[in-house]
Formats: C-alpha cells, sequence, structure tokens
C-alpha cells in the first residue's frame, strides 16, 4: 500500500470552516481511504503561509519525508495550505523530485506522480500566491474603513474590552492605566521603576506577563486613551469612552518628548551573542547589559526590562563570553567535514533557485503575451462596434478606457517584475563559491573579524542554538557551563551523505 503524511494549516483561530483543521483531517482521511494511501502521520499547525519560514511543522515534515525510506507521498487538501508563495512552491517541487517524493493535492487535482502535473501544480501555486494578495488588499480595505468611523480593529488594550468592534471600559484596569500616568507625570517614574513596583505586587498585563519597560512605554504613547483610533499614521476620533484627561496625557507627552533625547552611546557594537547566552537563574535570554566604556556585560533580559523583583542581573563579561565562544566554535567547526557539506548544500540552493526563478519568468513572460493578446481584441472589438451593435453588448468609452488602464498597469507591473528576475538570473549564473568555502574553513577567526558585526550574530545564531553559563555568586565566577549547537557530525551525514 502506498504510505503519505499529510499536512493541515489554518492561519488564525477564525479559519472558516470548510478550511478548519478538522475538516482538512476529514477530507484527507477520506481521500486516502478511497484511493488506497497508508496515512502515517499527520502534521498540523497554525501559521501564516506566506513563507516556508517559521513553520516549524512544514519543515518537520518535508525533511521526515525526504528521509524516509518507506513515505513517499505528501497529502494537502489544497496548495494554498502548504504554499502561498511561487518560489517557495518551485522550491519543494525541486527538492521532492530530487529525492524521488510525491506531493497531493486534493481540490486542486494535483498529483506530481504523473509527468504532466506541473504545469497544473505551478498554475495552482500561482493562484495561490495572487489570491493571498487579493485577501490582504481587501482586508486592508476593510480595516481602514472600520478606522474610518472610529471603530477598534481589534487586539488586547489594558482599560477596555472589545465588543464587534466598540470598546468598552473595564472599570479596575481603567484605574490602572490612570496610576501608571500619574506615577509617570506626578511622581517622575521612569519606565523600569514602574514595572518593577507593579511585578512586587503581582499585577500581571493583559496577556497574564510580567511588566516590561516596553509595556509601560507603549501605555504612555497610546492614543485610545484620549479617544483616538489610530490606523498607520492617520487618527480618528473614536466612538469609545476616553479614560485620561487631555492635561495628564500632554504633560506625560512632555516629559517622554524630554527624556527622548539620546544621549551619546558609550558602548558601541552589537552584542552577538545576545538571545543564545541563557540566564543561570530564570533561563530567559540575556542581552545587552547597562555597561560602561570600559566594562560591558551581557544582563539577564527579565532583569532589565522589568526589575530584580523577576530576577537578578546575573551579569556576564562581554569580552570574556564572545572569546571564549568563538574559540569553542572554531574547534567545533573543525571537528566537522564542512568544505564539501558547504559546497554541497550552497550548490544545491543555487541550482534550486535558478530553476525556479527561471520557471517564474517563464510564467510572467507567458503572463505579458495574454496581457498583450487582451488588450489587442479589445481594441479590435471596439472598434469593430456599429450601430447595429445591440446596446447590452456594446462597450461603453469610460469602460472601455478603465479596462485598457488595468490592463496596461497589470502589464507594466509584470514587465518590471520579469525585468528584475531576469537581473537576478544573471547574478546566479555568475556565482562563484569555491574561494570564498576554502577561506572560510581554513581561516575561520580572520573572517569572523572581518565581517559586520550584524553578520557575526548572525552567524552565531546560525550554528549555536543555546548557551548555558554557570550560577555563580560574581562576575568573575560566572562563567560558560556549554554551548549547544544546532547540529553535530551525524545530522550532517544522516541529511548529507558524502
Amino acid at each position: 500500500m502506498k504510505r503519505a503524511y499529510s499536512y493541515v494549516r489554518i492561519s488564525t483561530g477564525k479559519q472558516e470552516n470548510n478550511t478548519s483543521i478538522e475538516n482538512q483531517r476529514k477530507v484527507i482521511k477520506d481521500f486516502c481511504a478511497a484511493q488506497g494511501y497508508e496515512l502515517v502521520t499527520t502534521y498540523s499547525e497554525t501559521a501564516s503561509a506566506k513563507s516556508i519560514n517559521g513553520r516549524s511543522q512544514f519543515i518537520k515534515m518535508i525533511n521526515d519525508l525526504i528521509s524516509s525510506k518507506d513515505v513517499d507521498y505528501l497529502i494537502v487538501l489544497k496548495i494554498d495550505r502548504a504554499f502561498r508563495k511561487l518560489l517557495d512552491s518551485l522550491y519543494i517541487w525541486d527538492k521532492l523530485q530530487e529525492h524521488n517524493k510525491y506531493f497531493i493535492s486534493i481540490l486542486d487535482n494535483v498529483n506530481t506522480i504523473y509527468p504532466y502535473s506541473k504545469d497544473t501544480f505551478i498554475f495552482s501555486a500561482y493562484q495561490a500566491e495572487k489570491e493571498r494578495e487579493y485577501n490582504l488588499v481587501k482586508t486592508y480595505s476593510g480595516m481602514k474603513i472600520k478606522a474610518s468611523k472610529g471603530l477598534f480593529n481589534g487586539g488586547k488594550v489594558l482599560g477596555y474590552e472589545s465588543v464587534n468592534g466598540n470598546l468598552r471600559v473595564i472599570p479596575n484596569e481603567v484605574a490602572l492605566v490612570r496610576y501608571i500616568f500619574k506615577k509617570y507625570v506626578y511622581d517622575n517614574w521612569g519606565y523600569k521603576k514602574i514595572a518593577s513596583e507593579l511585578n512586587l505586587q503581582g499585577i500581571k498585563t493583559t496577556r497574564n506577563k510580567e511588566w516590561t519597560t516596553n509595556t509601560i512605554k507603549t501605555i504612555l504613547e497610546n492614543d485610545i486613551y484620549i479617544g483616538y483610533i489610530k490606523w498607520k499614521d492617520t487618527y480618528t476620533e473614536g466612538q469609545h469612552k476616553k479614560i485620561i484627561p487631555q492635561k495628564l496625557w500632554d504633560k506625560a507627552q512632555e516629559i517622554k518628548s524630554k527624556k527622548s533625547i539620546q544621549p551619546k552611546k558609550i558602548h558601541p557594537g552589537t552584542y552577538p551573542l545576545s538571545g543564545l547566552l541563557k540566564c543561570p537563574q530564570c533561563g530567559s535570554p540575556m542581552v545587552q547589559g547597562n555597561s560602561s566604556q570600559k566594562y560591558k556585560y551581557y544582563q539577564c533580559n527579565k532583569n532589565k526590562m522589568s526589575g530584580k523583583s523577576v530576577c537578578s542581573s546575573n551579569l556576564v563579561k562581554k569580552e570574556y563570553a564572545e572569546e571564549y565562544v568563538l574559540d569553542k566554535v572554531v574547534s567545533y567547526l573543525n571537528t566537522l567535514n564542512l568544505s564539501a557539506l558547504l559546497k554541497q548544500i550552497i550548490l544545491s540552493n543555487l541550482n534550486s533557485t535558478l530553476v525556479s526563478l527561471e520557471e517564474e519568468a517563464t510564467i510572467l513572460k507567458n503572463s505579458l503575451k495574454q496581457a498583450e493578446k487582451k488588450l489587442s481584441d479589445l481594441l479590435t472589438s471596439f472598434y469593430k462596434q456599429d450601430e447595429e451593435t445591440d446596446d447590452e453588448e456594446k462597450l461603453s468609452t469610460e469602460t472601455f478606457k478603465a479596462i485598457v488602464f488595468e490592463t496596461d498597469y497589470l502589464k507594466r507591473k509584470d514587465q518590471q517584475k520579469l525585468t528584475e528576475l531576469n537581473n537576478r538570473i544573471e547574478i546566479q549564473k555568475k556565482i562563484d563559491i569555491n574561494s570564498d568555502i576554502e577561506f572560510l574553513i581554513n581561516d575561520f577567526k580572520h573572517f569572523y573579524h572581518i565581517i559586520s558585526d550584524q553578520d557575526k550574530k548572525l552567524l552565531f545564531h546560525n550554528f549555536i542554538k543555546e548557551i548555558h553559563v554557570l550560577k555563580g555568586n560574581s562576575v568573575k565566577e560566572r562563567k560558560i557551563k556549554e554551548i549547544i549547537f544546532h547540529f553535530d557530525n551525524n545530522d550532517i551525514n544522516s541529511i548529507f551523505p558524502i
């Protein structure tokens, strides 16, 4: 019996019933039973399909399918459950074809085991991308209209609850909002002091989390409290009740404006281990600490944002941490057979991307031809109209101009995109990776020191999952305990046997 994985996805908890998780599961299960497929595992997640990045279940499923010796099929209800980006779909097509795996979309009538299926697959993926673009425009327009009427577009706001776009006051939360404003204005408390005090009192945010400096700042800047609804950079008078007096609001903004003058930065550069180092006390990420020109530290993020009532600072010396981790990374990379692997991966990705770009360019060329034909047919039919043409069939000059304008606009848009694609294709064809890879492998430390601060951070984050720190009673005692990497030789060899 043919064995398959299935993938089900919704964008939000408010997905329409016909594409709910339950409905997708049922249709796929019935399809498998009728067509003779054994459904091994169903991967499920709630996430946007604008990209495959960030969709952990989708990525896991593709990796599982590629490495599986007895599962050959991936089944979805509709192709837009898997992709809403044409380039992503083409990339996955190439990956599945490379490993003799097959993709089935039930409602799109796509089964890539058949040689003629690619056109249908690409067309369905292209439609899914265009549908997403249309939905974004539609949602944007709806939210804009709603905001222009003074109605709330959704989300949680301290002091109010939303009922069908109308904001209703919550009295005990209103008191908390006023407390924050008064402490800031009349007692001259800063963001961190207010957050720390609320945490000491055991009060939680609307999302049941500790207070941070960012949470306090957001509240003090929210025009909703003086009766306005914001949409992009436009403010409209709302239909809800104001809960902060105008004078108190104005005073808060005046103070904030004076405090917003930034002093000269005394600790330039980035902190590439931010987020990787874990606080030895609470386990939260460690970030740039309040440092001087001479002494620079990583500090517990919870302590920095919410105060000592939540966690201690647990400072780690910046220079020590970065030198230690770099040495360990170099040693670790020397144990891996990376040169051939990197060439294999990069060339595979470059080739896949090139093929995807060329296929997208072909689709755009066809789209341009269709636009040309549409304009030509329209011109012919318009000028062939005569007095004997029925009024109902006759095309008015205004309608004719509107159609021509729209068609020409879409044509120019596709032409611009095609030019950009052709430029990217030429760049891809000229890339030579061999010398860069050899330099990276043989002189990694030198490579590290010449790249930008942002790239240093990106490099560490791509290699390292997390870094654990010993508790210690002082900075001197607080040393790195272990570094957990994203991969080892076994992982590499299992996915890319060399």
